[in-house]
């Protein structure tokens, strides 16, 4: 069993090399590939990832505070959508919404303004803290697995917004998660599928190599629509509503001639091979 409780065999494991000159990794370390589900390796340890949350994921290295900043109120728009998909899944609105990670505090915005009690859990103190001094949403810090933190569950809906990636041992959070939902509670999922959805394959094909920095190494696991569903299955649940979709805007280039057919086409492809960058889950426990 690996560390992440995932059933692969590392003996059988190699080196996905072409993934690893996508990330201009360096040579201590590498992406290993079993199948369907891809590791960093080694992997870092949760006080690297911690403190990484801490001081450096939202910080000016990344760039990822002024994306977060920028954005902030398609963000909270993209959510709002995404918990009236949410609801309808669920057959009503929710009452309660827990949301695992809950970073800069946009979905937890969304929610406040759906008139939902949703309050959520987040490691970083940074992210935090600016959640609830923009917001005013309700964040407790700490670890769901690792940390006491006063959950009062049980929960309508517990959400991971790119979070189970960002897991070592996902298999335990996933298992906690199913103790905290409502009978016919639901779990909904967002996670990125890397290296082979339609843009990353073209970048692989033209040689780009995205700058390293440690915003490279802050998924340990990279996960595809089949080994999340095997996951998801190992840990109880079962999937109700899987879908996979690409960004709106592709490349990252501002040239609609370009992108707008390209984008045609590269949809057409996820729909075909289920390839598109983000995987949107909602499942319920068995």
């Amino acid at each position: 069993m690996h560390p992440g409780q995932i059933e692969i065999q590392d003996s059988a494991a190699d080196r996905w090399r072409a993934a690893e000159i996508l990330l201009s990794l360096p040579p201590d370390l590498q992406i290993m590939r079993d199948g369907d589900i891809a590791w960093l390796n080694p992997l870092p340890t949760f006080e690297w990832y911690q403190e990484f949350y801490n001081n450096g994921y939202y910080g000016a290295e990344t760039g990822k505070e002024l994306d977060l900043n920028r954005f902030a109120g398609r963000r909270v728009d993209y959510f709002s959508r995404r918990i009236q998909r949410i609801a309808g899944r669920l057959g009503r609105r929710p009452r309660s919404i827990l949301e695992v990670g809950s970073g800069d505090g946009c979905f937890l915005q969304a929610a406040k303004q759906a008139g939902i009690e949703a309050h959520g859990t987040e490691i970083s103190v940074s992210a935090s803290e600016k959640a609830v001094r923009r917001y005013g949403v309700e964040v407790l810090l700490g670890d769901l697995i690792r940390s006491d933190l006063p959950l009062r569950p049980p929960y309508d809906v517990v959400v991971m917004n790119h979070v189970l990636e960002h897991l070592l041992t996902p298999m335990h959070y996933l298992e906690r998660v199913r103790d905290l939902l409502a009978p016919g509670g639901i779990l909904a999922i967002e996670i990125p599928q890397q290296f082979i959805n339609p843009v990353d394959l073209t970048y692989r094909a033209f040689g780009v190599r995205r700058r390293f920095t440690a915003y490279s190494m802050h998924h340990p696991y990279f996960y595809t629509v089949s080994s999340v569903r095997r996951l998801l299955g190992a840990a109880g649940y079962r999937i109700e509503h899987l879908t996979t979709w690409l960004p709106g805007q592709v490349f990252h280039i501002q040239a609609p001639a370009i992108t707008v057919p390209v984008q045609a086409v590269l949809w057409a492809a996820d729909r075909i091979a289920r390839r598109g960058h983000i995987i949107e889950i909602c499942a319920r426990p068995r």
